[in-house]
């Protein structure tokens, strides 16, 4: 009897976003007849733990980014030596899996050092052309080609967008005006959501915390307090799977979870008139997935989520505020009497699991 091909699934601990993302792709492979393997750490591993029960967890260190409460960029260059020392740490590990259990494929969202010459390797990341800060455009042409050199160790790129930059959500980040030397695929969003009919609303606000600390608590804290004197009906979702130490709240019109399964994130989002979070690319695929009203808080200096947010307040498509400035009452005003434009269409789910089952075709149909 032919065995299935085993591939390793393995997101950056870089928040939740990542490994929320790859759950949609794992469900595609199991869904074609693949054995997979998960390798995380922390957070990452016990949500994907949470969906995927029956899955082997290889434990894999994450990179540590961690950020202070001062400049977010300047901290990440800090940790440049880091980072890269962590990439290479993960090539080696891959190395040592492989001996031992001989990957058929290796499926990497944004961990660059995951990619081995013996099977295909898959790169998954929205950003092919990192966003600069503003008066650092002449770092632009600098900054793709160091990616560049890393994703093109990979066999192939997949981008978690539409292909068509004209309805994009990740706007010029992954439709640059030069591409990498390896194929690239756009796979279309990565939501663990699924697009539903409308639900009575519960809660007149969301409030979907994630990322890096200490940034994730200082915003929670800062919307702890504002919710003292808030008398509308709030859900608080911290982000934070596996957490045992309650928050010292004591507000009735408050509904406060470390964190949901997707099933009861969905439902408590469709719930939701409007949404508060940060707007990283993966919330923004879940959110934009369900059709809800986005109030995105980006991290301070964190490149990437200043650009999607102020891309998207330009369209209407969300509003846009700074962390030191934001108020929670002016901001649901604000919320109430905002315009907003359509969302771009739904990506069809059927395409994933079609580009999916077509891949493991074509990569192990004459060696499985």
């Amino acid at each position: 009897m032919q065995q299935p091909p085993h591939i390793l699934v393995a997101p950056l601990d870089w928040g939740l976003g990542h490994a929320t993302r790859c759950i949609p792709i794992i469900q595609a492979l199991l869904q074609a007849g693949c054995r997979v393997s998960l390798a995380a750490d922390g957070p990452q591993a016990r949500l994907l733990q949470e969906a995927f029960p029956q899955l082997t967890m290889h434990q894999l260190p994450g990179y540590g980014i961690h950020f202070g409460k001062g400049n977010v960029l300047r901290s990440l260059l800090q940790q440049v030596p880091a980072i890269l020392k962590a990439i290479r740490t993960e090539h080696d590990w891959l190395q040592h899996m492989q001996s031992t259990h001989a990957f058929d494929a290796v499926i990497s969202d944004n961990r660059y050092g995951l990619y081995h010459a013996a099977c295909p390797s898959i790169l998954i990341t929205h950003q092919l052309q990192p966003a600069m800060p503003n008066g650092w455009g002449w770092l632009q042409a600098l900054a793709r080609k160091f990616f560049y050199r890393r994703i093109e160790k990979f066999t192939a790129c997949w981008v978690p967008d539409d292909a068509d930059d004209t309805s994009a959500l990740s706007g010029i980040l992954g439709h640059p005006n030069a591409m990498p030397c390896i194929p690239v695929h756009y796979v279309g969003w990565l939501s663990r959501m699924q697009q539903q009919p409308e639900l009575p609303n519960v809660y007149d606000v969301m409030m979907l915390l994630s990322g890096p600390e200490p940034q994730r608590s200082m915003l929670e804290n800062r919307l702890l307090q504002q919710l003292q004197h808030y008398r509308g009906k709030a859900i608080l979702v911290r982000g934070l799977p596996g957490a045992a130490i309650s928050l010292p709240i004591n507000l009735p019109h408050v509904t406060v979870y470390h964190h949901l399964p997707a099933a009861a994130l969905q439902t408590a989002m469709m719930q939701s008139s409007y949404i508060i979070c940060r707007g990283g690319y993966s919330t923004l695929m879940d959110a934009f997935t369900l059709r809800k009203k986005c109030l995105l808080i980006p991290t301070p200096g964190q490149t990437e989520q200043v650009y999607l947010a102020q891309t998207l307040a330009a369209k209407q498509q969300a509003i846009c505020f700074a962390q030191d400035d934001f108020d929670l009452s002016d901001a649901l005003q604000q919320a109430e009497a905002f315009q907003w434009q359509s969302l771009p269409e739904q990506q069809v789910q059927d395409s994933l699991q079609d580009f999916i089952t077509t891949w493991v075709g074509q990569q192990f149909l004459n060696d499985h």
